[in-house]
């Protein structure tokens, strides 16, 4: 090993470094911090030899960080053309900041996900809704924290709210309208996956309201409509022990076709029994409720596949 630190994580959120940094102490592996946000870049110079771990959050913007993921594609392509190794490399950024490039995966992999339209034109998203089954929700494209998420019960509600002209915007300006599913059990799913293998899944209760994104304990608050966060999120979520689902084997083959080295896939099984996944997380965090009931599964797992790296 050269004299620079093995592992560089790229971030944006300090908040998410806990994990990560408490994982590389245990097992003595040097690191360095890339704040993405305020980065430069110097083409002329080649990258450290060494492997690049990419935290960057779609949802960077709500952070006062809207350059991180402009700064991150550029830094992630960058360090590809020298091949370096970043686990979840720039391939799987298109995944991270776009549920249409997500939904688009999960059909080509025979995988069903709550039937969805989308676009950048109000008046035509509105049009488009109404081939779909109410209530419905809203959602951002370019997301994270259940960010634009609303529930709407009828035609009417909807198209006064997307004619607004105060409609929440992503990013890049696309919005989704998808059909509403309703969880059977009242709650969802999300299982996560480290180097091609499971580590555990976990389940998140909707008794609050419809849980859409479980790392980060955001909610549909059921009388407002808008997205919010629970004061404590330690009765949200439940390990799952031994888990065992058809659509392991499904996470794992797209995880390793689309480039994903760490992922957090999440799943709703209807009150028919149909199950829909309805999210890939690249950028996954991990509960520390999930952790300490399952015994640092996830730490553990990042370990090992940090250590077979280094060898």
């Amino acid at each position: 090993m050269n004299q620079d630190p093995m592992i560089e994580i790229i971030y944006e959120n300090e908040d998410w470094l806990p994990f990560f940094q408490t994982a590389l102490d245990e097992i003595s592996v040097p690191y360095r911090l890339n704040f993405i946000a305020e980065h430069h870049l110097v083409l002329s110079q080649p990258p450290d030899d060494i492997v690049y771990l990419n935290r960057i959050s779609p949802s960077s913007h709500t952070r006062g960080n809207g350059r991180a993921l402009i700064n991150g594609e550029q830094y992630l392509d960058y360090l590809q053309s020298y091949n370096r190794r970043v686990i979840n490399p720039m391939p799987t950024m298109n995944y991270e900041m776009s549920k249409v490039e997500q939904y688009r995966l999960l059909k080509q992999h025979g995988l069903a996900y709550p039937r969805s339209v989308f676009s950048s034109d109000m008046a035509e998203l509105n049009k488009a809704a109404r081939a779909l089954p109410f209530p419905v929700l809203t959602k951002q494209n370019c997301s994270g924290k259940g960010l634009g998420i609303r529930k709407f019960d009828s035609p009417a509600h909807l198209t006064e709210y997307l004619l607004s002209g105060s409609v929440e915007q992503s990013p890049d300006g696309i919005l989704h309208v998808q059909e509403y599913i309703e969880p059977k059990g009242n709650f969802v799913t999300r299982v996560e996956i480290v180097d091609g293998k499971l580590v555990y899944a976990f389940r998140s209760s909707c008794e609050q309201g419809f849980e859409l994104c479980p790392a980060d304990a955001c909610r549909i608050d059921q009388g407002s409509g808008k997205s919010s966060a629970p004061d404590s999120a330690s009765s949200l979520f439940q390990w799952v022990e031994s888990f065992e689902h058809p659509l392991v084997a499904k996470y794992i083959e797209i995880s390793q076709a689309a480039g994903f080295d760490m992922a957090g896939f999440e799943f709703i099984e209807s009150q028919t029994g149909a199950v829909y996944t309805y999210d890939i997380n690249g950028t996954t965090n991990y509960s520390p409720d999930v952790e300490r009931q399952s015994g640092n599964m996830a730490r553990h797992a990042f370990q090992e596949f940090i250590t077979r790296l280094a060898k």
